[in-house]
């Protein structure tokens, strides 16, 4: 899962201290898979243009917590920067955007290889992690998606054929009919099935126990999607 690194990064002490205290998942890991989750992101933040947009400024802490969400969905794959996407836009709040003539917390546009995030609603998601309502979990996994619907790889092909599986075994109406009437997932999960993954993989992170216990089989669809093997999960 994690390639050798001769020469991996490492996180300052600062760097350090805002992602243990605002991001769970790192505590999660092992001291090994801490200085590999420490050197991919902070390769995610090279590889990546942070804008800031209404004279918003984009400070180490949001380029580290972004980033941090980032490599905490790919941390299952070898390849893990989001191929397709260069650029990341910031806004202080909900903006409106020219492509719908819509407001818009969050968008991940392929054509453009742009991620949009309302700063506001991205920090809220990563200050309540219980909630299965995280924005950048939920923008990064559409971004994800879109990445893979195109790359030539292993875990892009590995990604899609279990979410294949996943939907093909919820088919059947009866099977539609029990989930949405279980309402663990909130409604906006079965719009279509971009959202129907992006809230999946939301409810994953946030809410792990909850999700294996009420919905098993398709936890460890995801859980094999993601190629997850990090304990507590």
């Amino acid at each position: 899962m994690h390639r050798f690194v001769l020469f991996a990064d490492a996180f300052t002490e600062k760097q350090r201290a805002i992602i243990v205290k605002e991001i769970s998942f790192y505590s999660k890991l092992t001291p090994k898979e801490q200085r590999v989750f420490e050197h991919r992101v902070l390769r995610f933040i090279r590889y990546h243009t942070f804008v800031g947009r209404e004279n918003l400024f984009v400070t180490e802490r949001m380029q580290l917590l972004i980033s941090a969400t980032a490599i905490m969905l790919t941390f299952g794959f070898s390849r893990y920067l989001l191929s397709k996407f260069e650029t990341i836009l910031v806004y202080p709040e909900h903006y409106f955007s020219n492509v719908t003539k819509q407001f818009h917390k969050g968008e991940a546009n392929p054509t453009y290889k742009t991620i949009v995030f309302s700063w506001e609603d991205f920090e809220e998601g990563i200050k309540i992690e219980d909630d299965n309502l995280n924005l950048g979990i939920h923008e990064l996994t559409h971004a994800l998606h879109f990445s893979f619907l195109t790359e030539d790889s292993y875990h892009a092909s590995h990604f899609l054929k279990h979410y294949k599986l996943l939907l093909l075994s919820l088919r059947k109406k009866e099977a539609q009919k029990r989930l949405i009437e279980m309402k663990y997932l909130r409604e906006y999960a079965f719009e279509n099935q971009y959202e129907f993954l992006s809230v999946l993989i939301e409810h994953f992170f946030e809410t792990p126990d909850e999700f294996r216990s009420k919905l098993p089989n398709i936890y460890n669809r995801v859980k094999l999607m993601l190629n997850m093997k990090v304990e507590g999960f």
